[in-house]
Order: structure tokens, then C-alpha cells, then sequence
């Protein structure tokens, strides 16, 4: 009578009826104290005293209970949110697990992320994303804390796939991304040339509302003529900078180009280009360089619109108007005139 039975079946050690009027007789009938019953039967003192307070002489008070709740937790996820979640994905299976987790909430679902992701994988057929562990560079990368202190530039081929028939012709996409926000600009052209690059500067320094104080590049021609001018039997030799220096030098900007052959020091760019070739060219058919504009737009609103992991679940959008607002509060500086009326607005 004095031996333990343990169930295994449940995430608790339960003592059955004996055990516990065994507990009961040894305190009332024999005189054993409180600590002396919990040493030899390995339990609390809270269990023995309230085992002894429930006891009426009857096996039937003693036996155990159900731990279920009467009610429903207040916050459990309802079963419409999971059908919820399981529609996006169904409707979208390329979404991310933070897409799917924005979709929810905005259709009146406020659960958390780690909610949403436990839901996703009980699901059938589901794959969480996997990251590359490799790492050819573990050094610590100093990110901006303003926006516009530093803009990352690089230039993306549109995959000839997503060319309607009959279509000729190479077109490229110039990304002109924040680093501070990760927000960023589409320029799409046919040329791939300096030129465009300038003509996408312009553009993007338009879209933000203010200029960079650095922007960051590759070593192609398409951003510097370094590789060329050192060259003694180019033609391209001269004393003069080239054309996106020369932009550079007028608006107070400063251009710093990568090491050759490490693209990962513009690990931010490149990490949206991959972005960019899941979620938007793995589906897009464009019939000219106007559609393919007007698709890129569309999908840069998007993009500037969705909840990152590395923003903390927020979007491009929110990250910039709460920085550029805490710039102004702590300054007095605005960076960016037409949110001003938003930084007005959210203050109060």
C-alpha cells in the first residue's frame, strides 16, 4: 500500500487512492508530521495537508479529477483564424509565414506570429524556410539608424522566361535600396548603361523625398569606369570623372564601390533581388517595357508594404515614418518634407 504507481501516459507523477489514504492514516492515525510523510513518499506538503482536509473517511473523495478547463482560455485561437490561415495558403502557397501572419491580422485576426507559424506547421505538406548556415563573412555590419545615411544600388537582369512571345530585347531592373529601412525604389529599362543608373537616381530621390548622404555599388560599368580609366590603351582614359560621379558631386553625395567579387558586402540588395525572383518573376508575364513598369510598381508597393523578420515585423513603410519621426523629435531635422503632416499626425 505504501508503493507508488506511476502512470506514464500523462505529463504528470499521479498517486492513486491507496497511496493517498495511506498519506492521510499515517498523519491522523500514527502521528507522522508533515515533513516526515513528504520525505517518504516523495511529495509536497501542500498535497498531504490538503489530501487530509478533503478526506471524509470514503475512497471516493480522494480519487483523482479531471484537470480539463470548465471554460475556454479567452485568447485560444479561434478555429475561423485557422481556416483563415489555411486559405492563404492555399491561394498563395509562395507566401512566407510572415505573409500569411499579415494577411490574418488584417482581416480582423490579431493573433501573434508564433501563433500563426505553430498553425502552419500541423499543417499538411508545409516547409518552413531554410537558410543558408553558410557564412563567408562573420564581421559585425554597422546598419544605418537614419534614413538616407546610406542606399545600397545594384542592377538585376528580368529573367528572359518572363518575356511574352515574340518579345526581344533584354530589360533590367535598377533596385535603389535604404539600408536603414530597407525600403526601396524599381527602375526598369532596356539599357543597361550609366545613364539609367543616373536617370534612376533622379527618380529614386524623388520617390523618398531626400537625397543619400553615401550610396553604395558594385564595380560594373554600369556605376564606374575605374576598371577602364586604369587601363593605358583604353579609350576611355581621361581626367574627368564619369557621368554618375559627376551627379554625385553635385548633389553632396558620396559614391563608394564594394570589393571586386564580394557581392555579399551588398548582402541587402542582393537578398531583395532574391525576393524579388520568388515572389514577383516566378510569376510575371510582361508583353513590353510599359507593362513590365507597371507591374514592377505594383509590386514594389508590395514589397514596401509586408512585414519583414529582420525589421522586427515591420514594413519598410512604418520602419521610415517612425525613424524619420524620432529624427525630428530628437533634431529638430526634417529629412523628409512630405510626411510631415504623418509625423504631425502620429505624434498626436
Amino acid at each position: 500500500m505504501d508503493i507508488l504507481t506511476e502512470k506514464r501516459q500523462r505529463n504528470y507523477l499521479p498517486y492513486d487512492v491507496d497511496t493517498k489514504i495511506a498519506v492521510v492514516k499515517r498523519m491522523n492515525d500514527s502521528g507522522w508530521s508533515a515533513k516526515r510523510v513528504k520525505s517518504y513518499y516523495h511529495l509536497s506538503r501542500t498535497s498531504a495537508w490538503r489530501w487530509r482536509k478533503k478526506y471524509d473517511g470514503t475512497p471516493a473523495s480522494l480519487e483523482n479529477k479531471s484537470h480539463r478547463p470548465h471554460r475556454p482560455h479567452p485568447r485560444t485561437t479561434s478555429e475561423r483564424a485557422k481556416y483563415k490561415i489555411a486559405c492563404y495558403r492555399k491561394r498563395n502557397p509562395d507566401d512566407s509565414s510572415v505573409d500569411i501572419w499579415a494577411k490574418t491580422v488584417k482581416s480582423g485576426f490579431p493573433i501573434s506570429y508564433s501563433t500563426c507559424l505553430r498553425i502552419l506547421k500541423k499543417s499538411d505538406g508545409y516547409e518552413p524556410y531554410k537558410t543558408n548556415p553558410k557564412k563567408r563573412h562573420n564581421k559585425e555590419y554597422h546598419t544605418p539608424e537614419v534614413p538616407g545615411e546610406k542606399w545600397q544600388i545594384d542592377v538585376k537582369f528580368v529573367p528572359t522566361a518572363c518575356k511574352a512571345p515574340g518579345l526581344e530585347g533584354r530589360f533590367y531592373q535598377y533596385t535603389f535600396l535604404d539600408e536603414a529601412t530597407r525600403k526601396r525604389y524599381l527602375h526598369f529599362s532596356d539599357e543597361h548603361s550609366m545613364y539609367q543608373t543616373v536617370v534612376g537616381l533622379r527618380k529614386a530621390i524623388k520617390f523618398f523625398g531626400y537625397a543619400p548622404k553615401v550610396i553604395q555599388t558594385d564595380n560594373g560599368s554600369e556605376f564606374t569606369d575605374k576598371g577602364l580609366t586604369k587601363r593605358e590603351d583604353s579609350a576611355a582614359t581621361r581626367d574627368w570623372p564619369c557621368l554618375l560621379d559627376s551627379f554625385c558631386a553635385k548633389n553632396s553625395i558620396v559614391h563608394k564601390c564594394i570589393k571586386p567579387r564580394t557581392p555579399e558586402h551588398n548582402g541587402k540588395v542582393e537578398r531583395s533581388h532574391r525576393i524579388d525572383q520568388e515572389k514577383f518573376y516566378r510569376r510575371l508575364l510582361f508583353h513590353s517595357l510599359s507593362d513590365l513598369a507597371q507591374q514592377g510598381a505594383r509590386w514594389m508597393r508590395r514589397y514596401n508594404g509586408m512585414p519583414r523578420m529582420a525589421l522586427h515585423m515591420k514594413s519598410p513603410n512604418e520602419l521610415e515614418l517612425e525613424k524619420l519621426a524620432k529624427l525630428m523629435h530628437d533634431t529638430g531635422e526634417v529629412r523628409c518634407p512630405k510626411l510631415l503632416k504623418r509625423f504631425t499626425s502620429s505624434a498626436n
